[in-house]
């Protein structure tokens, strides 16, 4: 996380914790200043919180005197660290229950230094961001803790770590074969081989730009910048389409390609190029895991949702109500295992590189989910392992 983004937060929530205790703690007008309070007065002023300025932030405050004691909270200090009913009086360590969370407030208090940390609530699977503030007020000292939930931020960050390291992964074995494969050339081998070599090289530069062309596909449509030019379109040519552009490459592994789409369904309300490439992904996926002389078939027929059909193309629960068009690309493959089957659209994710017929980008159904959901469906899988898988998507009808 970026600290200058906090630093705006730690400005305004000392100010208010300064000017509320200083509202509360002020002499009255015309009246000789008290003597020096401890902190048992302050403790026994604060039985009840009351509807307090610092309750209308959603950052956790709690006001901790040099003893360890809680002096105060506010409302978000109580929901992201459960803390007790009453919990003003007693120690951070009786009230959070957690040795880091305690050692790290008094190691602030000791030293009076600014402090910040990253805290995970095992039990709630939650992070915070903890941050301790040193303070004095009337000759006592204090330390303002404040907490703030970056659980999401902490998902982004883990996100892109996993990112940069499957990039890199991805990126390697392909240059490192271009490195090789220059090296030999430069050597002057026999014609054939220098060939051969180059026509490996050739092989290597497609994979590299396979990959960069779906990182940066993927990277436009999960920012929201790719629109969807949407119109009619009958399945039947969108399916013929993509099979006349996939054709060479299953009849390399005689592999047949067939569709069961009847001409009288409904139009479609899609992008053409974009379901072009849903479709194209898919069935490169199904060439990839059909052994030779395998089948592709690509089936689609008109559904009303709540759907009654079969139970395995069932469509998700939460899937929105109404009439779509449901495609199904299935094929006689090895399967996928189920353990597998939640996370194949997910990035980079591949389930068996040694039962694959060449090598992919781990993009393609990451690519197809977001196109599918961004017409407003689903996509879903139901798979049996030496059986083959099927790859369900809809789209609303025109």
């Amino acid at each position: 996380m970026d600290m200058l983004s906090f630093v705006p937060w730690l400005i305004t929530v000392i100010t208010l914790v300064g000017a509320w205790w200083w509202g509360r703690h002020r002499p009255p007008p015309h009246t000789p200043a008290p003597t020096m309070p401890v902190a048992s007065s302050a403790i026994s002023q604060h039985d009840a919180r009351g509807d307090d300025v610092l309750d209308y932030i959603d950052i956790g405050v709690l006001l901790v005197h040099a003893d360890g004691v809680v002096v105060t909270y506010n409302r978000a200090a109580v929901e992201l660290l459960e803390l007790p009913p009453h919990a003003h009086g007693q120690s951070i360590m009786s009230l959070v229950r957690d040795h880091q969370f305690d050692e790290f407030v008094r190691h602030s208090i000791t030293h009076r230094e600014y402090h910040d940390m990253r805290y995970t609530q095992r039990n709630l699977a939650r992070t915070l961001q903890i941050s301790t503030r040193p303070m004095t007020h009337q000759h006592l000292e204090y330390t303002v803790v404040l907490v703030r939930d970056v659980t999401h931020i902490s998902q982004l960050e883990r996100a892109r770590r996993d990112m940069v390291a499957s990039v890199s992964h991805e990126l390697r074995t392909p240059l490192a074969s271009l490195k090789l494969l220059s090296e030999t050339i430069i050597t002057s081998p026999p014609p054939e081989i220098a060939h051969r070599m180059a026509r490996r090289i050739s092989e290597e530069v497609d994979t590299l730009t396979r990959l960069v062309n779906d990182l940066h596909d993927l990277s436009r449509i999960e920012a929201g910048r790719v629109a969807l030019q949407m119109s009619p379109h009958p399945p039947l040519r969108l399916v013929e389409r993509a099979i006349e552009r996939i054709q060479p490459q299953a009849e390399s592994h005689h592999i047949t390609l067939a569709h069961t789409i009847v001409n009288d369904l409904p139009d479609v309300l899609v992008d053409a190029g974009r379901v072009d490439q849903i479709l194209l992904n898919l069935m490169h996926n199904a060439v990839k895991f059909t052994p030779d002389q395998g089948h592709i078939t690509i089936d689609a027929h008109l559904i009303n949702i709540p759907y009654e059909g079969a139970y395995t193309l069932t469509p998700p629960a939460d899937h929105a109500t109404g009439e779509w068009v449901l495609f199904c690309v299935t094929d006689t493959g090895v399967g996928i295992a189920k353990e597998h089957l939640d996370r194949v659209f997910e990035r980079f994710y591949k389930v068996d590189q040694a039962r694959t017929r060449g090598s992919g980008t781990g993009l393609g159904l990451a690519i197809a989910r977001h196109l599918v959901e961004g017409h407003g469906g689903r996509i879903w899988v139901i798979s049996t392992v030496g059986q083959g898988t099927t790859f369900a998507f809809t789209l609303p009808t025109a």
